[in-house]
């Protein structure tokens, strides 16, 4: 049975972002907005279609798809997002930027705390970055597992270190041109004559 957003809200108070979030995030009321929802209040299963949006405090998430399931009392157990891609954005720490990421299927276990990024994954949060087929990645210990592409290879970009703040070493001089191999120039010089 499909019922009107509206409608939808009334019957669901949706907290699937709760753990995403800071703590000051968690108190904070969850906003869903969708093209259209279905909710089966007996075996606790929402699709929201369309143009979803998720919003708590931080939090964002957009996909085509959200798949919600739900507990007997009402929890929600896992959500499913799909999209081309589903992306997420949360503010975890405020000294730093956002975590974003992005995947063509976003599943959030709520239960295990942990996000997974399913087909052309990828994470962000400031300078570093990761990317993969699949990244599993635990919320609260902001802790990444990546899998490869399909050439079994991940990617993964690390900032470099601010020595700004700790040393007055100076950066270590490239190498002298005799150091480095001189590049392999070829001439033409055609028949002896000179």
């Amino acid at each position: 049975m499909s019922l009107p957003i509206k409608y939808l809200l009334a019957l669901l108070v949706l907290p699937v972002p709760c753990a995403w979030s800071l703590d000051s995030d968690r108190d904070q009321p969850v906003q869903v907005t969708a093209d259209s929802a279905s909710y089966n209040q007996k075996s606790g299963l929402a699709i929201y279609r369309g143009n979803v949006m998720i919003i708590q405090g931080t939090m964002r998430l957009w996909s085509d798809q959200l798949t919600v399931q739900t507990d007997k009392d009402g929890k929600v157990q896992t959500a499913v997002a799909l999209g081309n891609p589903a992306r997420y954005q949360q503010v975890q720490d405020p000294a730093k930027g956002p975590v974003t990421a992005h995947a063509q299927e976003i599943d959030y276990d709520l239960i295990k705390d942990e996000l997974t990024l399913i087909h052309d994954a990828h994470i962000k949060q400031d300078d570093s970055s990761a990317d993969g087929s699949i990244i599993h990645y635990q919320i609260q210990a902001q802790h990444i597992d990546a899998q490869g592409d399909s050439q079994g290879r991940v990617f993964l970009v690390f900032p470099p270190r601010d020595n700004s703040k700790n040393s007055k070493t100076p950066t270590p001089p490239v190498p002298a041109a005799s150091a480095v191999a001189p590049p392999v120039h070829t001439t033409n010089t055609g028949a002896s004559g000179t």
